[in-house]
């Protein structure tokens, strides 16, 4: 995704109803050193998460800039942001997360706020070894990005994700054909991918290999790697690692199985959007066959969250929400896939307060 004020390699995909191991990469992917296109981006709509308790009207105005708003500066309207969560409600917001792109184009701002519906997500510790990849191996990853963000850009079908394999393959011939080359290098340089993430101090090249370790082979020990990496302090690894987990649950229902979703449904209740977006990603997946014990977890650990996230107003980043709160409310899965869709988002959250005398 275009992280529009953070340097962070993330992609979001979206689910069309049904369509098995076919994604739709709905919002850009940037590397570090990447500009908005054109001066002053414009605010979509601003969404909040963890806010339960908190008036989050107060927020809204208290903001230097609302929705339908040019932004000039990402730095400077991201510290803005904090310092009038700050004034509002007297505590930090937990993250600020510029994402594009809504359906018109626009950037969508996401505020985390430490209020009832937040929970610190824990981390692993950060390693302190040196091992780094190979100069092709970063620029592989570095190529990759830009062809995304160039993919999307093109609009029609360019951006479309094939999942079914394993690891993301996209329809525009240049990013497939890199990420085919990651798919090769992965195969024959495990060893260095594998050592990498578990040793590296440098979050860069961690964020590098778990991205690559989607790429190898299907293994217990990639799925284990990659759940390490879950929790790993750096939000682009986890996001990544997680990521690829989806991937993999799309894919391969026998490794489907083996991921653990409490991890995940912990990371729910994340104050950082990334591990939100990512977590409800896998759990979606995770979730089809409607398994009661973790939908009675759902229920217990993360419900708060998964009403805040159905709600937002942009299908392409409430979708899996909405997918995961139906399924704990009992809507039928071909409904449910209507609603999560198309909406209204607020007929799915009524119709969990009406099961077993409400929410």
């Amino acid at each position: 995704m275009l992280r529009v004020w953070r340097s962070r390699r993330t992609h979001r995909v979206r689910r069309p109803p049904r369509a098995i191991g076919l994604f739709v990469l709905s919002v850009l992917c940037v590397l570090p050193s990447t500009r908005l296109l054109g001066a002053g981006p414009r605010i979509a709509t601003i969404e909040f998460f963890g806010h339960k308790g908190v008036d989050t009207a107060a927020i809204r105005a208290a903001l230097p800039f609302h929705e339908g708003d040019e932004v000039s500066d990402r730095d400077t309207a991201k510290e803005e942001v904090r310092e009038a969560v700050v004034r509002s409600i007297g505590r930090k917001a937990t993250d600020v997360a510029g994402i594009c792109c809504a359906s018109d184009g626009g950037v969508l701002l996401f505020i985390g706020i430490p209020g009832g519906s937040y929970k610190p997500f824990a981390y692993g510790p950060a390693p302190t070894g040196r091992a780094s990849v190979s100069n092709e191996l970063e620029q592989l990853y570095d190529r990759l990005g830009e062809a995304i963000v160039a993919a999307v850009q093109k609009g029609g079908d360019a951006a479309e994700e094939d999942d079914s394999k394993g690891y993301a393959l996209i329809k525009d011939p240049q990013a497939r054909s890199i990420q085919l080359a990651l798919r090769r290098y992965a195969i024959r340089h495990e060893r260095e991918v594998f050592r990498v993430l578990e040793l590296s101090s440098d979050s860069r090249q961690r964020g590098i290999a778990s991205e690559a370790l989607g790429y190898a082979r299907q293994s217990a020990g990639q799925l284990l790697a990659l759940t390490r990496a879950a929790r790993d302090p750096d939000e682009n690894v986890r996001n990544n690692a997680t990521r690829a987990l989806g991937v993999l649950a799309v894919s391969n229902e026998r490794l489907a199985r083996k991921i653990s979703p409490d991890l995940f449904i912990d990371m729910l209740n994340s104050g950082v959007w990334t591990d939100r977006n990512k977590a409800a990603g896998l759990l979606e997946r995770l979730t089809t066959n409607r398994n009661p014990v973790v939908l009675a977890r759902l229920r217990s650990v993360a419900l708060d969250s998964l009403i805040e996230m159905t709600l937002w107003r942009e299908a392409n980043h409430a979708f899996d929400a909405r997918m995961l709160l139906g399924r704990v409310a009992g809507i039928p899965e071909k409904r449910l896939e209507e609603l999560a869709w198309k909406g209204p988002p607020e007929t799915i959250v009524e119709a969990l307060r009406g099961k077993r005398g409400g929410v």
